[in-house]
């Protein structure tokens, strides 16, 4: 049963959204790329930044994974919250915390710089801080903002654009960030970053205080529904999501060590030229999810299995060879069909749920994705350390199995006739689903 306070009369569109103007989707996303981009700076600056304060690179990587733990732990609590106590309050309440933890990050970097804190103190510190705290808080940001943006949208177009341009927001926080992380520790130092991270954050608290004024009791629920990762409803598209940001972010992670290996590069030489691959990558995913996948006349679960093919050809293609082209034109074709990918896995399952089910799936989904970021690193830094090969046969493996399990399982599997008939009406608007429990139908 829906238990929604209100549901409000429907609304006017917008536009440059696509969605009903009050939802004040463009606050969302800019709130999602600021919560993004005050992590994002980080990122240049994480391997001096650790040998000044003398910790090991190990030390760094265990401080990700907890962090990427925390958010897969807590990102379903986090998501029926939202829905619960209501959107702008769950982002207040976790970029207020990201900023504290960031803040007390650079404090505790510094001191470990100069001398202050070092040792088993140092490396302590930061796994609570910047593991633990940070994890906690800023694993609200997602799920909430997808809750939202989901529950008020009303047809399959809506919600593919919706979660294409929540993707574009984290990515492009990672391009802007990275360029401004880098450029602010080049020219100020590396405690730079670490001062300008909370104030970004802040900003981010600002704007949400001011500027975003939700839809009165939309999106609202007294007792929002738990659902479990083994629903029937949702499953194929979390274990396809799965594979596919496995084999992701283990790629992130392997890219650094093939640059130098595959081409006899310099340190130096070598992050430029993965701060390039990378970026070359990040626009591509950008692209794809906020202008390319809202024109395609597909449904979600095609996008899923399209995107997912091009992106096992593209796994290939980046097999360490001593071709600047054929990894370029890989690399380039990996964005593309990871970003189509991953809006159809994160905007199909919501076609099976009800609203008071979305922040649960919501907080699912970002859980799912937080696993794989902290298995990924040790998994694919292991199998590099044996034999680069293995670690890229590694990847293929994944992504192949991504495909041949959207190929064969009954929800995901090619249909021309039904396909034909989703497509049609993508625009239409969603029916609400009878049945909300395992037996629950698409809404369309």
């Amino acid at each position: 049963m829906d238990t929604r306070r209100d549901s409000g009369n429907d609304r006017e569109r917008d536009n440059g959204s696509g969605m009903p103007s009050r939802v004040q989707a463009p606050v969302v996303l800019a709130t999602v790329f600021l919560a993004y981009m005050g992590q994002m700076l980080l990122n240049p600056i994480i391997a001096p930044l650790s040998r000044a304060m003398g910790l090991k690179a190990w030390q760094i990587g265990a401080v990700i994974s907890l962090s990427a733990v925390v958010l897969a732990l807590l990102s379903p609590k986090w998501g029926r919250t939202s829905q619960r106590i209501g959107v702008k309050k769950v982002l207040m309440l976790s970029l207020a915390g990201a900023a504290v933890s960031l803040a007390l990050f650079g404090l505790v970097a510094w001191a470990g710089t100069t001398g202050l804190v070092t040792g088993g103190v140092l490396f302590a510190a930061i796994a609570v801080l910047r593991g633990v705290a940070y994890g906690a808080t800023i694993s609200a940001v997602a799920p909430s903002s997808q809750a939202y943006l989901v529950d008020n949208t009303t047809t399959e177009a809506q919600r593919l654009k919706a979660m294409g341009a929540i993707g574009a927001a984290q990515g492009l926080s990672a391009i802007v960030g990275g360029l401004v992380g880098g450029g602010l520790g080049y020219f100020f130092g590396l405690m730079a970053p670490l001062v300008v991270m909370p104030l970004i954050v802040l900003a981010a608290i600002g704007y949400v205080g001011v500027g975003f004024h939700p839809v009165a009791a939309r999106g609202r629920y007294l007792e929002p529904k738990k659902i479990a990762y083994t629903d029937p409803r949702v499953m194929c598209y979390l274990i396809s999501g799965f594979l596919l940001f496995l084999a992701f972010s283990s790629l992130q992670v392997l890219f650094g060590f093939t640059i130098q290996d595959r081409f006899g590069l310099g340190a130096e030489q070598t992050a430029g030229m993965t701060a390039v691959f990378m970026s070359v990558m990040a626009v591509t995913m950008v692209l794809t999810q906020g202008v390319l996948v809202p024109k395609l006349p597909w449904p979600s679960r095609v996008i899923l299995r399209r995107g997912l093919v091009v992106m096992a050809i593209s796994a290939v293609m980046v097999w360490p060879t001593g071709s600047y082209v054929l990894l370029t034109v890989g690399v380039v074709l990996f964005g593309l069909g990871s970003g189509a990918a991953m809006t159809g896995y994160t905007a199909g399952p919501t076609l099976y749920l009800n609203g008071d089910e979305q922040g649960s799936l919501a907080g699912i989904i970002n859980s799912n994705n937080g696993v794989t970021y902290a298995v990924a690193p040790v998994i694919s830094t292991a199998l590099y350390s044996i034999n680069p090969q293995a670690a890229f046969t590694f990847v293929i493996v994944l992504a192949v199995a991504a495909v041949v399990f959207a190929y064969l399982h009954p929800r995901l599997r090619p249909d021309k006739q039904k396909e034909r008939a989703e497509a049609a009406a993508k625009g239409q608007t969603l029916a609400p689903i009878a049945n909300s429990g395992t037996g629950g139908q698409p809404a369309q």
